[in-house]
C-alpha cells in the first residue's frame, strides 16, 4: 500500500482512488487538446454509455499523463509528482499564510460532493 510521508510528518495512504486529497495538474495550453479528444468520439459512438467509456478512458488513462498532486491533510503542502506512478515527489510547495487568510485547503477550494459514474455520492473513509 504507498504512502506519503510529508515534510511535517505526516503520513497517508495513496491507495484510494479516487483520492481525496487527490488532484490532476491540468496545464492551460494542454486544455484544448483535451477538448477535442473529449468531442472527437461524441461524433462515432453508437451510444451514450459507448460515448462515457470513450470519455473514461481518456480522463483516466492506463499511463496517466496529468502530473499527480497531493494536499496533505494536516499542514496543507502540495506534493507533485510528475507521474503518478513516481515513487517521490518532483516538487514540494509550501501554503503560505495570508493575513486574513481562512485556514482552509485546497480541497475545499474545489470540494463538492464527489459522485462515480453512476451519480452515486463516493464516500471516502478517513
Amino acid at each position: 500500500m504507498p504512502r506519503l510521508t510529508c515534510r511535517c510528518g505526516e503520513s497517508f495512504s495513496l491507495s484510494l482512488v479516487p483520492h481525496p486529497q487527490g488532484f490532476k495538474l491540468l496545464w492551460e495550453p494542454s486544455r484544448e487538446k483535451l477538448i477535442e479528444d473529449l468531442i472527437a468520439p461524441y461524433s462515432f459512438t453508437a451510444s451514450d454509455l459507448e460515448f462515457e467509456d470513450k470519455v473514461y478512458q481518456l480522463l483516466y488513462p492506463k499511463n496517466p499523463e496529468f502530473p499527480q498532486v497531493y494536499e496533505c491533510p494536516h499542514c496543507g503542502r502540495l506534493a507533485v509528482f510528475a507521474k503518478a506512478s513516481d515513487s517521490k515527489p518532483a516538487l514540494w510547495f509550501e501554503r503560505e499564510k495570508i493575513q486574513g487568510d481562512l485556514d482552509d485547503s485546497l480541497r475545499s477550494l474545489v470540494d463538492e460532493k464527489p459522485r462515480d459514474r453512476d451519480g452515486t455520492q463516493i464516500k471516502f473513509e478517513p
